[in-house]
């Protein structure tokens, strides 16, 4: 997905070395919440890291193994969601997301994870789409839950979180049909 526009206001556009200062800026005004729920946070500490981040994702993309989007609303970045990896040989898509905090509870990410969930489905054909959430992270298993989502299993120190560990609950859906 290279650029995807969901309403006037609304889009999703793959991050280009371009949008580095405003993924920096975004997650350094947002680093204390962010990094409640993103072992990545304490990573990007200056530009050089958001500009990184951008090639390397673009790398992915490049390879097929994965796409990161910005989320843009009207006309500010307010998020980041994607495919965290893409599993050819078995037509699975994990797909991540985030939102800074100012913007939730405006429906926002659910229109957002619909046009993944879309994409990923009748652009790559994937089968299945699985997703793991941080089982303390009320907020954000809402969201497979409202999308369809069965949640079908929980991975035991699942991700090392900065000085813990966290629990995930799994979560699939799979294609229609």
């Amino acid at each position: 997905m290279l650029r995807h526009l969901i309403n006037p206001g609304l889009e999703l556009r793959q991050l280009q070395p371009a949008d580095a200062a405003s993924l920096f800026a975004l997650v350094d005004a947002h680093r204390v919440k962010l990094r409640e729920w993103l072992p990545w946070v304490d990573a990007m500490v200056k530009l050089a890291d958001a500009k990184k981040y951008i090639a390397d994702t673009l790398k992915d993309f490049a390879a097929t193994r994965a796409y990161v989007c910005g989320i843009w609303s009207n006309g500010r970045l307010v998020g980041v969601i994607g495919q965290n990896r893409l599993d050819w040989a078995h037509r699975i898509a994990f797909p991540f997301y985030w939102l800074v905090p100012d913007s939730e509870g405006r429906g926002i990410m659910t229109l957002c994870f619909r046009a993944v969930i879309d994409d990923s489905f009748t652009q790559l054909r994937v089968k299945q789409i699985v997703i793991a959430v941080a089982t303390g992270n009320v907020r954000a298993q809402r969201l497979p839950a409202k999308l369809g989502f069965k949640q079908v299993s929980t991975l035991k120190k699942a991700e090392w979180l900065y000085d813990h560990h966290v629990d995930h609950f799994i979560y699939s859906l799979a294609a229609p049909g």
